[in-house]
């Protein structure tokens, strides 16, 4: 056995008691008393991928606890850095995605961990759910499984995305089921291409939880349920204009007058509803962004917002540049305008632009990482879906 696969080893087993422990003493008053409801297996291989869909934070722990196995999951590097941070360094439970390295990097240290018979935890999406629909994953995925050589567990859940939804600041109140969904062996695996690898795995984990309300509606009570929703809508269906919408407790208003109202089943309700849940409105708002940047002249400003927090990313301590900054959106580049200086980043030299945590925005090119929040809330996806669509990828 090499150095590294050692290291990862022991490291793991001290963890594994550490944490074992800590959810046999947690696990009736976190599990039953919050009304989380997981159906149980025990996998039949010591080691093996675990896969799952992504609907709110405290996934990892249910998935521990559904498998009845310590996992050492995969985590961004914006994790490391969030108020818990240190928590997952204590305990050394994950598996690192720096945004600046190559996919490689983080590919072979889930190999190494796996290889080293220690059971890994993902969620294929990457982030928590936006929209209510388990969304996009990699192809490197089914490729990942493939050349593992480990046993595949697929575990899915219901419910996380209406109790705790990403965009909002306060949870509701309603159950959240998990559920086993199958167990394949890297024998089972090895007769299977890499496209039909991550075609039972699109299939095991999918929930539209839209579609799961509409056949057995559950109420999930809270207060201000609408709050904070324009996190992930930013075009109205009513007027057609991007950053006109404002929440307030449970509605969501137009400067047009349109009013969107949430109630405890999840879904808008009003005169003025064209799209009953946040899924439905994304993909129609999704393919008019498109459109309109498109169609745009060459160099055309198409959005702009103020009041931008904007900091420079660093290995040590992140540089707060401003706290007050306009970022603008054109045919061609991010402009971000602060009191000393404006930055111009090139859309096509941007090598990544993504969303972390509820808002915060992220854009990189070969000079700088920059982390970009707002005072008020806003959506991050339409900076996210300009970079693809204008660079000519689609945006999932």
């Amino acid at each position: 056995m090499s150095k590294k696969v050692t290291k990862i080893g022991s490291g793991y087993y001290f963890n594994c008691f550490a944490m074992k422990t800590i959810i046999a003493l947690l696990k009736n008053k976190v599990i039953k008393e919050n009304n989380v409801h997981l159906e149980v297996h025990k996998p039949r291989h010591k080691s093996f991928l675990a896969v799952g869909n992504h609907t709110e934070a405290a996934d990892p722990g249910y998935l521990m606890v559904g498998l009845d196995k310590y996992i050492r999951f995969i985590a961004s590097d914006h994790t490391l850095r969030m108020s818990l941070g240190w928590a997952f360094k204590l305990f050394g439970g994950v598996i690192v995605k720096y945004r600046d390295k190559p996919s490689e990097y983080l590919m072979n240290d889930i190999k190494a961990n796996l290889q080293a018979g220690i059971p890994v935890g993902l969620f294929a999406e990457g982030a928590m759910s936006l929209n209510g629909q388990t969304g996009y994953f990699s192809p490197n995925t089914g490729k990942l499984v493939k050349e593992a050589g480990c046993a595949l567990v697929t575990y899915k859940f219901v419910g996380g995305y209406l109790r705790s939804p990403r965009w909002a600041n306060k949870a509701r109140k309603g159950p959240i089921k998990g559920y086993f969904v199958a167990e394949y062996s890297p024998e089972e695996l090895s007769e299977m291409t890499v496209e039909e690898i991550n075609e039972l795995i699109r299939r095991d984990i999918r929930v539209n939880v839209y579609e799961e309300q509409k056949k057995n509606p559950i109420p999930y009570e809270g207060e201000n349920l609408a709050e904070c929703v324009e996190r992930i809508l930013y075009l109205c269906p009513k007027c057609g204009k991007v950053g006109t919408l404002h929440s307030k407790g449970d509605d969501l208003k137009c400067d047009c007058g349109a009013v969107y109202t949430m109630k405890a089943d999840g879904f808008f309700h009003g005169d003025d509803v064209v799209y009953d849940n946040v899924y439905d409105w994304d993909m129609w708002q999704r393919k008019q962004w498109k459109e309109r940047l498109l169609s745009a002249a060459d160099g055309e400003l198409i959005f702009s917002e103020g009041g931008q927090i904007v900091r420079l990313v660093k290995v040590d301590v992140d540089e707060v540049l401003s706290e007050n900054a306009t970022l603008s959106l054109y045919k061609d580049r991010f402009e971000i305008a602060m009191e000393n200086e404006t930055i111009v980043m090139p859309v096509d030299k941007v090598r990544q632009s993504s969303l972390a945590s509820k808002e915060t925005l992220f854009l990189v090119d070969d000079e700088r990482f920059l982390d970009i929040r707002s005072h008020t809330p806003r959506a991050s996806t339409k900076y996210v879906a300009a970079w693809r669509y204008l660079n000519g990828k689609e945006y999932y």
